[in-house]
């Protein structure tokens, strides 16, 4: 995987929690997720506020990555469930989901106390999805979960370059993740996205939506 600048415009990024400005506020950090599911698999080690990649992708047309912002929590599964194996690494805190391109770097996007369990302290990568028109990238924070996958999106006009978030609408229900079953990773099927989902936990019912990609809203639509 291709590593991205270890520099901002005003602060120093670096590529895992490896960091040498971290406090031990641990009874604060607990306290942000005690009916959370991850309360009695999760130790927390230390709270840190350097800026810290934690997924890069080199595009074709520049850098797409996702460094913490402001107070992160580390940590490691300590109990094997299907959150993750034990001593899986823990990330906890907001996220800037940066696109530099020809130098500018802009927040695509700002993703609010959400998790990263991975089985490495390394920067994880996207999945690429190509389109006539767009590449489409999807973050996945969670390696494992027991219904499926949870992955945001985010597109790249081949074009323009222009980089963006996508949303998912199906019926009313607007959503910024798109949730599929662990072995149908989301296909580009004559300009449709195909995603999978399991229907059921424990069981092998599955439902197959399409969506069709609106370029005003920036949304994929089911049909």
């Amino acid at each position: 995987m291709s590593r991205c600048s270890t520099e901002s415009s005003d602060k120093t990024i670096h590529k895992t929690g490896k960091t040498s400005t971290a406090t031990n506020e641990r009874d604060e950090i607990k306290s942000q997720t005690p009916d959370s599911p991850y309360a009695n698999v999760v130790k927390i080690d230390i709270n840190q506020k350097t800026p810290t990649i934690r997924a890069q992708i080199d595009t074709d047309n520049g850098e797409l990555y996702v460094v913490s912002d402001g107070k992160e929590a580390i940590g490691h599964v300590t109990t094997p469930s299907v959150l993750g194996k034990e001593g899986d690494f823990y990330y906890q805190g907001h996220y800037s989901v940066i696109y530099k391109h020809n130098e500018d770097k802009k927040e695509i996007k700002d993703l609010q106390n959400i998790v990263f369990i991975q089985p490495s302290e390394q920067p994880i990568s996207f999945e690429k999805i190509s389109f006539e028109s767009m590449d489409v990238f999807l973050l996945t924070p969670e390696y494992t979960a027991s219904r499926g996958y949870n992955s945001y999106a985010f597109g790249i006009d081949k074009k323009n370059g222009e980089a963006f978030a996508i949303t998912f609408k199906n019926a009313e229900k607007v959503q910024d993740t798109i949730n599929y079953e662990k072995d149908s990773i989301p296909m580009n099927k004559s300009e449709k996205l195909v995603v999978t989902t399991r229907n059921t936990e424990g069981q092998g019912d599955t439902l197959t939506t399409e969506y069709i990609f609106n370029k005003d809203s920036k949304q994929f639509v089911a049909k």
